[in-house]
């Protein structure tokens, strides 16, 4: 294994990022995306205990790419990326509102496939009335069902089968993508985003303040109007507090927009994170693909050294440490590096 450490020089402005050509100029046109959802089944079959409900929802998103890539003939020699969000995000984080901040988007131009989704229970997917009803198991299976779908192209429009599957998850999903490439070895590369197996002080914070909320049946304003749904708590106990857990080095159009964004998660997700991790190193010897963590310095829930020794871990794992960046790191100002280290990682392994 080996460690790679990236230092950004200088100072990044926000017009780096602005990598994705906006409406009306020459390179829009190179990118399509467009709405996607799978049918899923809300089933645990992997080793981390928990009770999901068994029921059948739907789980939306975007499918983002070189349009020349989407069409019928080329996407079956193509490979595609699944993104999956951590705690208090959504797809946001990896397709944000404003197109310049989308790292959907800009990795299109690069010439790659993204899927990008709100995970069971957030966002425009279904939301269980039991928030307890969904936990990191589950959400390992589920990300296993959509990435059979996306290799048969047996889910909604535009339905495209691509060749190979890889997969990224950010924070808690980070766990939740290591869980799904142990269980079913069924993606050709994993991408571990702002995550390990041993937290910060904060971290242990934060999470202990969204338990004693679950504990509670969830938070009152995630629960509104009373009598819907239960057991949903936000992280981060405020729309501030998200930003700043989240943020290091975000442009301000970033940093305004994302709190309006925040949304509450089902308490499964926190409850079965720790029983994951407590699985996770007598298990990741099975994942045998190429592993990419990547990490921020100034990340206030994870520090580089556990991101190093979470990819020593893996057989074939290195890591990336952006300086100057925090916990959100795909809209952070080094996010076109990030990319571009993660480009040239996709494409060896045909994504």
């Amino acid at each position: 294994m080996s460690v790679l450490r990236l230092a950004i020089i200088g100072s990044i402005t926000a017009a780096a990022l602005a990598v994705v050509a906006m409406p009306g100029t020459a390179g829009a046109a190179r990118v399509s995306s467009v709405p996607v959802s799978f049918v899923v089944k809300n089933t645990n079959t992997t080793n981390v205990p928990c009770a999901p409900d068994g029921a059948t929802y739907t789980v939306r998103g975007h499918l983002t790419g070189p349009r020349a890539v989407l069409t019928r003939r080329r996407a079956k020699r193509s490979g595609a990326t699944l993104y999956l969000h951590g705690l208090g995000v959504a797809e946001w984080l990896w397709n944000f509102p404003l197109a310049r901040y989308s790292h959907a988007r800009a990795m299109a131009r690069a010439g790659h496939v993204s899927v990008t989704v709100d995970r069971l229970g957030y966002g425009s997917s279904d939301r269980p009335r039991s928030g307890r009803s969904v936990c990191i198991g589950s959400q390992a299976d589920i990300a296993h069902q959509i990435v059979g779908q996306l290799r048969a192209g047996a889910y909604g429009a535009p339905g495209l089968a691509f060749r190979r599957v890889g997969l990224a998850g950010h924070s808690a999903a980070g766990q939740i993508s290591i869980t799904e490439a142990y269980t079913y070895r069924d993606v050709r590369a994993l991408v571990v985003v702002a995550f390990s197996y041993s937290n910060l002080p904060r971290g242990n914070d934060e999470f202990g303040f969204q338990r004693i909320a679950c504990d509670a049946g969830g938070d009152p304003i995630a629960l509104a109007p009373p009598g819907g749904i239960t057991d949903y708590a936000f992280f981060g106990r405020t729309p501030a507090s998200l930003g700043a857990i989240m943020f290091r080095s975000a442009a301000k159009a970033v940093r305004d927009r994302a709190p309006g964004l925040r949304g509450a998660d089902p308490c499964g997700d926190n409850y079965s994170l720790i029983p994951a991790i407590q699985r996770q190193a007598a298990n990741v010897g099975r994942v045998r693909v190429p592993v990419l963590v990547v990490c921020g310095r100034n990340d206030v829930l994870y520090a580089p050294f556990g991101c190093e020794a979470q990819a020593e871990r893996f057989r074939r794992g290195r890591t990336v440490i952006l300086r100057r960046t925090g916990h959100g790191l795909p809209l952070e100002r080094s996010a076109r590096t990030f990319r571009k280290r993660l480009s040239r990682f996709l494409g060896r392994y045909g994504l």
